[in-house]
């Protein structure tokens, strides 16, 4: 009996001491080759190899906003060999679509970018304070513009104006943060929420004005502009990127995969991508702050979809 009992017990010991990672590490992305997501992926996967001494490789699933990447990582063991490539786009569709794996079935484990907003206005705005914004946006709903109804920026907007004490702002949605920028400048919409790269032209040429970042502390770049929270408003807002794996994943193997990741993204290669993109230089951090920054953005778009009634049942 004793003999038997260690032969079941065999595997369970063998797979307990499997060098992880034992095969190539998938990568899913829900953006299409090229795209700026697939890009941040291909850029954390050139030192990524040999942090762990085996290959990566991006898994593209575009449907469904992040459904079908979302199931694609389903349906793979929960043994760190998948990991998953999140942003605030796949909260929100799994907000929308219970049946999908929630955010409390991943694990996160490094983020990869966070690119700060702006609350940006014009140059002749008469909006020449940050006062004066939150003056008039309690007279009257003002129009912001952003990407589409329900999405990431509408989810910012909503925040931001519940935070601040506005009348419920106006979300004007464009295509895009450049049509967003010379909707801006031309005097279509009162104010943006907009990445500084998005604006970086129109704000050198003085086109538009900076009143307030959405950023936890102040960007170096605009070093004197104050944060929202500096001004007594509760707002954040980003666009983020970083990986997360399967609920279940064994912890050694998490925190192999959040080391390794944070090494990976910490050389010259990939400090430069984010130079070159304008992204924050304290992109890269780790699970746990990049955990609480997923659940409170989690929170804030099941709050917003509600409140919109963007959100069945």
């Amino acid at each position: 009996m004793a003999g038997a009992a260690a032969a079941l017990a065999a595997p369970t010991s063998l797979r307990a001491q499997e060098r992880f990672p034992s095969r190539t590490i998938e990568v899913v992305t829900h953006a299409g080759v090229g795209g700026g997501t697939d890009i941040t992926a291909r850029m954390m996967m050139v030192q990524a190899p040999g942090e762990f001494g085996q290959e990566f490789t991006v898994v593209n699933r575009t449907a469904g906003s992040g459904a079908q990447a979302l199931q694609y990582l389903a349906s793979k063991p929960a043994d760190g060999h998948t990991i998953i490539l999140v942003t605030q786009t796949h909260l929100l569709t799994q907000i929308r679509n219970p049946s999908l794996p929630q955010f409390g079935d991943l694990i996160p484990l490094a983020r990869a970018t966070a690119d700060p907003q702006l609350v940006l206005v014009r140059r002749d705005s008469p909006f020449r304070t940050p006062a004066d914004l939150i003056a008039a946006g309690k007279a009257r709903s003002l129009r912001f513009g952003g990407t589409h109804v329900g999405g990431v920026d509408h989810v910012t907007i909503h925040t931001f104006g519940r935070a601040a004490g506005l009348q419920r702002p106006t979300l004007v949605p464009f295509r895009g943060g450049g049509e967003i920028v010379i909707n801006l400048v031309g005097g279509n919409i009162d104010t943006a929420v907009v990445n500084p790269g998005e604006a970086e032209a129109q704000l050198r040429a003085g086109e538009l004005r900076p009143l307030m970042s959405l950023a936890d502390s102040r960007i170096a770049a605009f070093g004197e502009l104050p944060t929202a929270k500096e001004l007594g408003i509760d707002a954040t807002g980003y666009t983020l990127r970083g990986f997360c794996v399967l609920k279940g994943t064994p912890e050694d193997r998490v925190t192999r995969l959040e080391q390794g990741l944070i090494r990976a993204m910490s050389g010259p290669i990939y400090t430069t991508y984010l130079q070159n993109t304008g992204q924050a230089p304290d992109s890269v951090t780790g699970r746990e702050a990049w955990g609480a920054q997923l659940a409170a953005f989690n929170n804030d778009g099941r709050e917003a979809l509600t409140a919109l009634g963007l959100l069945r049942g």
